[in-house]
């Protein structure tokens, strides 16, 4: 009998232990989930930020008067025209994401040749043949900086963009004066 109370006092302790084990493996088992939904959520609000910054730097080129410096947006938020708020959970307010536009900064100007025209079936260059070496027109090429924030998760983006536009070489010193 003596052994008996031994042998069930071992198959109990073994039980204890295997179900230590099992609720051990099963915690970090769901650790590992949660940390892993973290990483997904995190890089898609980078991607919402990312196409969201995107977005309005194209809105932004499509603006009258963006180049020159005047506005960005036609509808911009928080008191800026170069500022422009998203609504990404259709609750009808603009804040989910916030994105920050820089004014252009001209990198470059310089003026074309003529040769690098095809003035006998394009028209626009044409208007920009004159006799000589160079012609009337100019190329400009201009950086802009969109920061995107997303206001729930924190997270942050930063995009450069590059845009090229033709001028005529009077514009040229005001298209590039900065």
């Amino acid at each position: 009998m003596i052994t008996l109370r031994g042998e069930r006092g071992v198959v109990l302790l073994v039980a204890l232990i295997m179900l230590l084990l099992v609720t051990i493996m099963g915690v970090v088992a769901a650790s590992q989930v949660q940390n892993n939904l973290k990483v997904v959520y995190n890089a898609e609000a980078r991607s919402a930020a990312r196409n969201a910054a995107l977005t309005a730097i194209q809105e932004a080129i499509a603006t009258p008067g963006f180049l020159e410096g005047e506005q960005a947006f036609s509808f911009g938020c928080n008191g800026s025209s170069y500022t422009r708020c998203l609504d990404l959970t259709g609750d009808g307010v603009e804040n989910d994401i916030v994105i920050e536009l820089s004014r252009p900064a001209c990198i470059s100007a310089s003026p074309l040749r003529n040769s690098q025209l095809n003035a006998l079936t394009d028209p626009e260059d044409a208007s920009c043949f004159t006799p000589g070496l160079y012609s009337l027109c100019a190329e400009a090429l201009w950086e802009v900086t969109a920061l995107a924030r997303d206001t729930a998760t924190g997270a942050k983006v930063r995009v450069r963009q590059g845009l090229q536009t033709r001028t005529t070489v009077n514009l040229l010193a005001s298209a590039c004066s900065g």
